[in-house]
């Protein structure tokens, strides 16, 4: 990575691309596993996409993104990318005609990317399940705030990531 991995850098990119992850790409993950566990094949490939489409929005913010895609913005990135979440998302077989192979095979990609994306977010916050959904750790975010507000920077919105 060429950016500068310092505390800034830590809260101000990588604390936001955690939450993306946290928030969108796991609970996404979760649906593949639960849709291949009941046998649906279409909603797994369409979790799989819902998965990649976070995976690719994680790694804007990871590179600077600062705010929420307009939509269909986050569309045309991708269209216009050759990376591998750009490549893998393309590389999908349709729901509709998703059979159990199919399914499977995306949701090993899938995972595959995932593992990819995990290894470039230095840090990793666990969840707390709570009725309204899910937060992170109350000790990790305390700790981050901190260091943000050492840096000049105001407190994370951590029900938006911006």
């Amino acid at each position: 990575m060429t950016t500068s991995q310092d505390a800034l850098w830590l809260v101000s990119r990588v604390a936001p691309a955690s939450l993306v992850y946290l928030n969108d790409v796991q609970s996404s993950l979760g649906d593949v596993d639960a849709a291949i566990a009941e046998a649906d094949w279409p909603t797994a490939v369409e979790s799989c996409a819902a998965a990649l489409r976070s995976m690719f929005l994680c790694g804007l913010v990871l590179g600077g993104l600062r705010r929420r895609c307009v939509e269909g913005e986050l569309d045309v990135l991708i269209a216009l990318d050759d990376g591998a979440i750009a490549d893998c998302l393309r590389a999908l077989p349709t729901s509709y005609t998703a059979d159990e192979r199919a399914a499977t095979e995306a949701a090993v990609a899938v995972r595959l990317a995932a593992a990819d994306l995990e290894g470039d977010l230095p840090i990793q916050l666990p969840l707390i399940r709570t009725a309204k959904g899910y937060f992170p750790s109350v000790r990790i975010g305390a700790d981050l705030e901190a260091v943000r507000k050492s840096l000049g920077l105001a407190p994370l919105d951590w029900m938006s990531w911006l």
